[in-house]
């Protein structure tokens, strides 16, 4: 049987929106303009200071920041959250996001940013900003790992259409920023012009 699609919404271009999904569903997030990250958080559905971990999620993908196929949880739970389903490129990048600060120091205060993208539309369901770190699963980011230890970004290697698929394996609180970098201010990340992703959930 093929899956049902249930629910698709528009993630404008440097903003972000939430959404719930339940375990077994599919989540697929398509690039519809083009090359475009969109910074993804996810907690438990219930309990929220259940969140996802970086670091675990690291280091239970054979210690790679950038060839993803889980995301987990942080401690005490340690559990599976979502895992990769298709995934034709296979470039993304674990780790943290653009915010308020780092615009600062790039003399851009007023940029809008992921992380307080994120922090503006889990609101509505109850969380503070207390309760969103910085770990973040940054969907199609390309980074490219320097030999002194250093990185930089590099366009995304996708094009208009592509996407990912997520099963979730638990209830889930999900926020995705459609990354605002654009221009100067490190727009590689974006291939220079920030743009609109598309959130599609099917149930099985």
């Amino acid at each position: 049987m093929e899956p049902r699609l249930i629910y698709a919404e528009l993630i404008p271009r440097m903003h972000a929106r939430a959404f719930e999904l339940r375990t077994g569903q599919l989540l697929r997030l398509i690039a519809i303009e083009g090359k475009q990250v969109g910074d993804l958080a996810a907690w438990n559905l219930v309990d929220h200071d259940e969140q996802m971990n970086v670091i675990f999620s690291t280091t239970m993908n054979d210690r790679s920041v950038s060839h993803v196929r889980q995301v987990f949880s942080g401690a005490p739970y340690f559990n599976e959250m979502l895992t990769l389903e298709s995934d034709n490129y296979g470039v993304h990048w674990l780790g943290g996001r653009c915010n308020r600060f780092l615009y600062e120091a790039m003399g851009a205060p007023d940029h809008r940013n992921c992380h307080d993208n994120i922090v503006e539309v889990v609101a509505s369901h109850n969380l503070t900003e207390r309760q969103v770190q910085l770990d973040t699963l940054n969907v199609f980011m390309n980074v490219v790992y320097e030999p002194g230890g250093t990185f930089t970004f590099e366009p995304p290697v996708i094009d208009s259409g592509d996407y990912v698929d997520f099963r979730a394996s638990m209830d889930l609180l999900v926020a995705i920023s459609a990354c605002p970098n654009e221009g100067e201010l490190r727009g590689e990340i974006n291939d220079y012009v920030a743009k609109p992703l598309k959130v599609e959930i099917y149930e099985s």
